[in-house]
């Protein structure tokens, strides 16, 4: 049974073929610029539309209909089986060239890509989707396909973000669309929590407000937490509370997929901001149920972080410790399940070349730190050995050097944690950015404020000189910013294959911490290759 209207009059009650292609047509423009927020009882009209669609004959409507049936299992959180369908509906696109449907499902693919965590690709697809809109489409679909592109950039923390959001907005507001600049506000608002720029997040915050009360649309749970999330930052408690205790109310009607477990995380950590310890104690309590009832492994995690957080505001510091510890475990459990999850789910999408291709790109990923993006210790005890083995001559030297942050912990507990996490993505950079010597060298991350540096293919003096730019890359970044009147320095322990009797990563790794003892003891912020 289809949802199209049968006219009952005298014309036939069956309208003509070319007819019924039109109006299942304008069905599917409707189903393609159905808001996010309000589905409704779109899978039903989705897969009646499928049916009429195979009834009709029409492979074209066949496929869009099946691309609007794809995104909404994506929202269901069917993230692999929507991808598929994506791909094979983009495949009919690209060899029919029907430019519409390859603009479609690269809209959908942009937020599979999103989801799984991959925002280079999620971008690739959402400028695609931009591009092969035509002139003709619905103005309804050019905002949501350039908020998607806005939307990629914020979570890549792109400086061009603001710019693409502020672009989109004015399209939605021209359109005179409510529900689509509030999605916008909404969004450009989060994600420039994301980016730390609180000012422009409340800024967006307060027109979100400010349009949906004009409006007399209420602020959903995930809306307020943007709120808050922006006052937060600013340190303005007291209206951050403020602005979360509404949705209280609303919080069993909510149909977020957390089931508003992320909304009570973020009360419980301005409670707990705000000296409010017994208040935060019952909302994380709350928070951790909802986890437990609906599987939400995710929010769990964090939420383990701020139980931490919790037992240190209330003096108990042996149990904030053994919690932190629980939260680092469960946090690289969690990231390596994600990593499996994903190569899982990229594995259903593709076949073939496309699968053993993407299988490539996540055996990658799995030897890559995910904080920094460098690669990490497994990459290490895979690589060195090989490195090592390799046939060499006096002046192509293996050196191993680890680096270590200098009074780290004090970073830590001076500025707090997540800015200790920016200042290693920050060293990160810089040793990336000082390029390495030989093809094969490489940077990594051993755990930690750790790092190892592996140079290959270079003499003692090229790899000395490496290090010392590297320090003083370190020394001169202009940290101020970030962690005030803190300083941020490195020491450097380094080993070549010159000096040890047997090629082994132990004996290499062995001396060159040795060395970074002796940089430590010796005052810090130095490099020794010697001695």
């Amino acid at each position: 049974m289809t949802s199209l209207a049968v006219r009952e009059d005298p014309v036939p009650a069956v309208p003509p073929r070319a007819d019924a292609g039109a109006a299942l047509a304008t069905v599917l423009d409707e189903l393609e610029t159905l808001s996010r927020f309000d589905a409704g009882s779109a899978a039903d009209r989705a897969e009646a539309a499928l049916a009429t669609a195979r009834e009709l004959g029409r492979a074209d409507l066949e496929q869009r209909a099946r691309l609007v049936c794809a995104d909404l299992l994506r929202r269901r959180g069917a993230v692999s089986d929507a991808g598929r369908t994506a791909q094979e509906v983009h495949r009919w696109a690209t060899d029919t060239g029907h430019r519409h449907l390859l603009a479609r499902s690269s809209f959908v693919l942009t937020a599979v890509f999103q989801e799984l965590g991959d925002l280079a690709g999620a971008l690739e697809h959402a400028v695609v989707s931009v591009d092969l809109l035509d002139d003709d489409d619905l103005p309804a679909l050019r905002v949501d396909h350039l908020v998607r592109i806005a939307d990629v950039l914020g979570l890549s923390r792109d400086p061009a973000a603001p710019e693409r959001y502020a672009a989109v907005l004015r399209l939605a507001e021209d359109l005179g669309d409510v529900d689509r600049q509030l999605r916008i506000l909404n969004n450009r608002a989060y994600t420039d929590t994301l980016s730390g720029r609180f000012e422009s997040a409340l800024e967006h915050s307060d027109r979100l407000q400010a349009l949906a009360a004009e409006h007399g649309v209420p602020l959903d749970v995930g809306r307020l937490d943007t709120v808050a999330r922006a006052l937060m930052g600013l340190g303005r408690l007291d209206e951050a509370e403020a602005a979360l205790l509404p949705g209280l109310r609303a919080l069993d009607a909510s149909h977020d997929g957390d089931a508003g477990a992320d909304f009570l995380l973020t009360l419980a950590e301005v409670q707990r901001l705000r000296g409010e310890v017994d208040a935060a104690d019952r909302t994380l309590a709350e928070c951790l149920r909802r986890c437990a009832e609906h599987g939400l492994a995710s929010i769990r995690v964090r939420a383990r972080a701020e139980q931490a957080e919790l037992h240190a505001a209330a003096g108990d510091h042996r149990a904030a410790f053994e919690e932190h510890k629980r939260y680092v475990a469960e946090l690289v459990e969690q990231q390596s399940a994600q990593r499996e999850a994903r190569a899982r789910a990229l594995q259903a999408m593709y076949e073939t070349t496309e699968a053993r291709r993407q299988s490539r790109r996540w055996r990658e990923l799995s030897l890559r730190d995910p904080l920094t993006g460098l690669y990490n210790r497994r990459h290490v005890d895979e690589e060195l050995p090989r490195l090592l083995a390799a046939p060499a001559t006096a002046d192509e030297l293996v050196v191993v050097a680890l680096l270590d942050l200098d009074h780290f912990k004090r970073v830590n507990d001076t500025c707090s944690h997540a800015v200790g996490d920016e200042v290693l993505r920050t060293v990160a950079g810089l040793l990336q950015d000082t390029a390495l010597p030989g093809a094969t060298s490489f940077a990594a991350r051993l755990g930690g404020e750790e790092f190892v540096l592996v140079l290959a293919g270079t003499d003692a003096d090229r790899a000395a000189a490496h290090l010392e730019d590297v320090r003083r890359a370190v020394a001169a970044h202009p940290w101020a910013p970030l962690t005030g009147e803190l300083p941020v320095t490195i020491s450097v322990g380094a080993a070549s294959t010159a000096e040890v009797t047997d090629r082994t990563p132990a004996q290499l790794l062995g001396l060159a911490d040795a060395r970074l003892y002796r940089a430590k003891r010796a005052g810090r912020d130095r490099v020794v290759t010697a001695g």
